[in-house]
């Protein structure tokens, strides 16, 4: 290792004509580094409205939530930096399981968005990847519904996770 730094300083030694010396004559190797950081600050997601399922009627084989015009959907707002690109992921598909049994039913998400607070404006969000950016006020309006087949669902409570993952680009 001692020789390793001999041999850098022998390099700027003598690659730099002139070099400015101590008191004794030694050579004075100085080296600067500049350092800089950017802080992204975080994305925080807020839950106002939880989806809610509409009562069955008899024979129902589906329950099907709109998040473009359904009054049942889920809604959420995104907060984060104004004007900034984002993408957004999630599963689409999630198993619900019953609360006192062993069922379990498949739940398909879907989602729909929109840089005002305007539901029955706001676009359907498939998972392709693409830009999505914050308005001017740093805010971007999820809605979440989604669909269940309950043709073969036994009596009870379901309950499942769902998660949302926001990264800047």
């Amino acid at each position: 290792m001692r020789y390793f730094f001999l041999a850098i300083i022998l390099i700027l030694y003598t690659s730099q004509p002139l070099q400015a010396q101590d008191r004794r004559g030694e050579p004075i190797v100085s080296a600067s580094i500049n350092v800089s950081a950017s802080v992204i600050p975080s994305i925080e997601l807020i839950t106002v409205n939880s989806m809610t399922f509409p009562n069955l009627q008899p024979g129902q084989r589906e329950i099907y939530v709109n998040p473009v015009n359904s009054l049942n959907a889920g809604f959420m707002i995104a907060v984060g930096m104004p004007n900034t690109e984002f993408r957004l992921n999630y599963l689409p598909e999630r198993e619900l399981t019953q609360v006192d049994g062993n069922s379990t039913l498949t739940f398909t998400y879907e989602l729909s968005g929109n840089s005002e607070e305007n539901q029955s404006t706001s676009e359907l969000l498939e998972l392709d990847n693409r830009n999505i950016e914050f308005n001017e006020e740093g805010r971007y309006y999820i809605w979440v519904g989604g669909r269940v087949n309950i043709e073969n669902a036994a009596p009870g409570n379901y309950e499942g996770d769902f998660t949302i993952e926001i990264d800047y680009i």
